[in-house]
Order: structure tokens, then sequence, then C-alpha cells
């Protein structure tokens, strides 16, 4: 019943998922052709309005100061406002289709729950 770990550890695992980064990157899988979701026209409307929306607009900026501080690895597709606009795009895709069809929503979440797995294998954390 107990976890494993301390609760600061298992804090900082949860702070990682939760993060646009990683919602940017689970974005970036479901866009790859390869993937075993495949987004039907509405939802795909439903991705780029979402995206669109957490573009800035006039010089303002949009989402945590952390994705527009300079990290040094030169990986666009992983942090800055990118990320964030993949974000608010995967967040408006699952808003869409839990209102919309519960069985699309229970397969989009299996997905992202897949690609969560992959990316625990890959960091070589413990379950």
């Amino acid at each position: 019943v107990w976890p494993s770990r301390r609760t600061t550890d298992l804090q900082k695992i949860v702070v990682g998922r939760v993060r646009a980064e990683t919602q940017s990157q689970i974005f970036q899988s479901l866009l790859e052709e390869t993937s075993s979701f495949n987004l039907t026209p509405d939802e795909k409307t439903i991705v780029s309005r979402g995206r669109n929306a957490g573009a800035s607009s006039g010089g303002r900026k949009r989402g945590p100061k952390r994705l527009y501080a300079s990290n040094g690895s030169g990986d666009i597709k992983s942090s800055g406002p990118a990320a964030y606009q993949d974000s608010t795009a995967i967040e408006a895709l699952i808003g869409y289709v839990y209102l919309t069809n519960e069985q699309r929503c229970a397969e989009l979440l299996e997905f992202i729950c897949e690609e969560l797995d992959k990316m625990d294998d890959n960091e070589g954390v413990v379950r």
C-alpha cells in the first residue's frame, strides 16, 4: 500500500510528468505517422485551435518563465514557447474527446499512458 519511495521523490516524478515539456513530447509522438492513435479531421481542427490558443500575442509571453529561459540544449521541440503551444493543444484534445466521445477519450488516455511508460523505461524509472 505504501510507496517504495520518499514522498519528495514521488512528487518530483509527478511534476516531471505534468510539465509542458513532457506534454509536448507526447504531442509530438501523437503527430508521428507511425502513431497508434490517428487523429480525425475534427480532432486535427481542435488541436490546431488549441495550439494557436497558446501562442503569444502582442509580445506577451504565455506559459511558465522557465520555457523562455535559455537552456543551452538547442532542443526546440522540448522547450520554449513551442512546448507550451503543444501542451495546450493536447490539453484541448483531451477536453474535446472527453466531452464528445467516451470511448475515444479512453483510447487517447491509453495512448498517453503507453507513451509515459516508454519515457519511464527510457529513463530507468522503477514503478
